[in-house]
């Protein structure tokens, strides 16, 4: 498996579908036409925070992040009223600028982890996730931050396994149950503390 920030085009489409499926419960919650959603997500992307799995000369998987100024997802007005009035394209860029929260100097946020459904269980989640803590390592970052919500218990486990420590949990009631959720775990990895184990 090669993991890396650079694929052809046609290979970065399939990422954005597997990216789709994972979240499809989450996105159909606001943007209801598959079609628009994955154009928005396209024109929206920002290929700087983004690394992906290459599993037997195919995208596997992917991993989105968000740190310094920048995020995984770069929404735009004008991205939303390609597809939306104006009243709408400004309901759902608040909504989804909202859902990234700021983050202190020096951590990292996974904003989505998504693998392709015929190729679990071959480590490409485990992998993905591996190489951002020793990338976040490498620029300076002291924790790793993700989300990951109460309806996935398998996910949360692998996080565990991984050395994130649930730090709070979020609880949304009702708000979010249209998109398969009602509350979610914030786990960090901490990266200072695991240097001190090692040495």
């Amino acid at each position: 498996m090669e993991i890396t920030q650079k694929i052809p085009e046609e290979s970065r489409v399939k990422a954005l579908e597997i990216f789709y499926d994972a979240f499809a419960q989450k996105i159909r919650a606001l943007i209801k036409s598959k079609e628009k959603a994955l154009a928005i997500y396209s024109k929206s992307l920002n290929p700087e925070r983004v690394f992906y799995a290459v599993y037997e000369g195919e995208v596997a998987g992917l991993i989105g992040l968000q740190y310094g100024d920048q995020y995984f997802m770069e929404f735009r007005y004008e991205i939303f009223r390609e597809f939306y009035n104006p009243l709408t394209s400004r309901f759902y860029l608040f909504l989804l600028k909202r859902s990234a929260p700021k983050l202190k100097k020096g951590v990292m946020r996974i904003d989505s982890v998504a693998v392709d459904p015929g190729r679990r269980s071959l480590g490409i989640g485990s992998g993905l996730i591996n190489k951002v803590i020793d990338f976040a390592g490498e620029i300076g970052c002291q924790e790793v931050i993700l989300e990951v919500v109460n309806t996935n218990p398998r996910a949360k486990a692998l996080y565990e396994k991984l050395g994130f420590r649930q730090k709070k949990y979020k609880n949304f009631y009702f708000l979010t149950r249209v998109a398969g959720f009602t509350g979610e775990y914030i786990m960090s990895y901490d990266l200072e503390q695991f240097k001190q184990i090692l040495f």
